[in-house]
């Protein structure tokens, strides 16, 4: 019997057990969505957070998809925060209406930045649902893709990139980037002997490198290497993409939100004379070069020319990486570099790393004076240094801290405040630097 029979359509309630399960598991992602609510919602701190999926309202007896609430240590509630989801239905007659009596209640019980509403929708049909400006923030489920991709580009155990990767298939299903009918993804068997055989042949070439597991699906047509460490730069994304019966593809290396650098990496002259390039893929930063195309549907054995050409180039490209390093640091740490920069290379990276961490704790014990407590950042610099921290928060929307900061008249104790201060010149790239003055004005 085929098995297509017992493949599930994806359904606006998957969208509600994705968002109760991430707002839940991973409060960086809870920050990230309430982050579009900075002008009309502060989260109050130590306070309990609970998710309820299908609450029912108070206003009018209905139900909402997801609902956060904030619990005092007594369990009162003292803030609320309401989540619609639409994949391809309108609203009801009175629907948009009954969220935004829901929410004026309980800004009339909690206060008026206590409560507020979030429509959770595909771009395509935010654009056209005719009651989405009566919520308060509206959310793209191609942004949250994208979000959660950003967080596979970091150092994540193999687990989490794996489940990371699931959830981002069943929202492009969900948004329509992918057959709805088949989200889950497929092993194709020829497929899963070809990684096989590439994987081992993969450890015999690049020993220093680990390949990251594949589902071996239908789409299944780049392969991804991890354990690259460069001083002074994020951790690359190292992508060999078979292509789709295609003569020619690509090896490279993917430096998360740095796609906007690329001219800069191809003025610098780093590249004159090597078999790279540098080009934008998506967000990212791509310093690749020419690989044969490869099928991994054919057998292995009439591939395997191609694979090892592939597998040679990635390994001159990480050779390349590692000689280069302070260079391209110099590069990516702003496009030209200045005087402060080229000094900021030659200075240990663990160590300035360090002193950016300790200038955020001082920013952290400064806020607790103010009964402010960010502990959300310091589990980020626990996870992701000092420097990361800062580049996570610039790529991430204001957050409710910001918000909360400017209502205190304190907004030099903002992260965006630190990172323009002279002493970390050259550190952050011109277009971190950019969006933390616009910010500040």
């Amino acid at each position: 019997m085929s098995d297509e029979l017992f493949r599930d359509r994806v359904r606006e309630r998957d969208l509600d057990n994705f968002l109760v399960e991430e707002l839940h598991a991973s409060p960086e992602f809870r920050s990230w969505l309430l982050g579009h609510l900075t002008a009309r919602f502060d989260a109050p701190e130590g306070c309990e957070v609970r998710l309820q999926k299908s609450p029912t309202r108070l206003q009018d007896s209905r139900q909402t998809d997801v609902q956060i609430g904030w619990f005092d240590p007594t369990g009162a509630v003292t803030a609320r925060v309401l989540i619609e989801s639409k994949v391809t239905a309108d609203f009801q007659p009175g629907q948009a209406e009954a969220y935004a009596a829901e929410v004026a209640a309980a800004r009339s019980e909690l206060g008026a930045r206590r409560a507020a509403s979030v429509l959770v929708a595909p771009a395509g049909r935010l654009r056209t649902l005719l009651d989405a400006s009566t919520f308060d923030a509206s959310v793209s489920i191609e942004d949250i893709a994208d979000a959660l991709e950003v967080r596979r580009g970091e150092d994540v155990p193999l687990e989490v990139d794996a489940r990371l990767g699931v959830r981002v298939q069943l929202l492009e299903a969900l948004c329509g980037k992918r057959a709805s009918a088949a989200w889950i993804a497929r092993t194709v068997p020829e497929k899963r002997d070809f990684a096989e055989a590439y994987a081992a042949l993969a450890r015999e070439r690049l020993p220093a490198l680990r390949v990251r597991p594949s589902t071996d699906g239908p789409k299944a047509i780049t392969r991804i290497f991890e354990g690259l460490t460069l001083p002074g730069l994020p951790a690359p994304a190292l992508r060999h993409e078979f292509g789709n019966s295609v003569p020619w593809k690509w090896v490279n290396a993917q430096f998360s939100s740095l796609a906007h650098l690329a001219p800069a990496a191809r003025a610098s002259g780093i590249l004159a004379g090597t078999p790279y390039s540098a080009e934008g893929a998506g967000k990212s930063l791509a310093i690749r070069a020419r690989t044969p195309g490869i099928d991994p549907q054919s057998p292995f054995a009439s591939q395997r020319d191609a694979v090892l050409a592939g597998l040679d180039a990635m390994a001159a490209l990480v050779d390349w990486l590692e000689g280069n390093a302070p260079k391209l640091a110099a590069v990516l740490g702003g496009g030209t570099p200045t005087p402060r920069a080229a000094a900021t290379t030659a200075r240990d990276a663990a160590s300035l790393d360090r002193e950016f961490a300790d200038a955020l704790r001082d920013i952290y014990a400064q806020c607790a004076a103010l009964d402010y407590h960010p502990t959300g950042m310091l589990q980020m610099i626990d996870r992701l240094g000092g420097i990361g921290t800062a580049r996570r928060l610039l790529e991430l929307p204001p957050s409710e801290g910001f918000a909360r900061l400017a209502l205190l008249e304190r907004i030099d104790l903002a992260v965006e405040s630190l990172v323009l201060q002279p002493r970390w010149d050259g550190i952050f790239t011109e277009e971190e630097r950019r969006i933390a003055r616009r910010r500040l004005l």
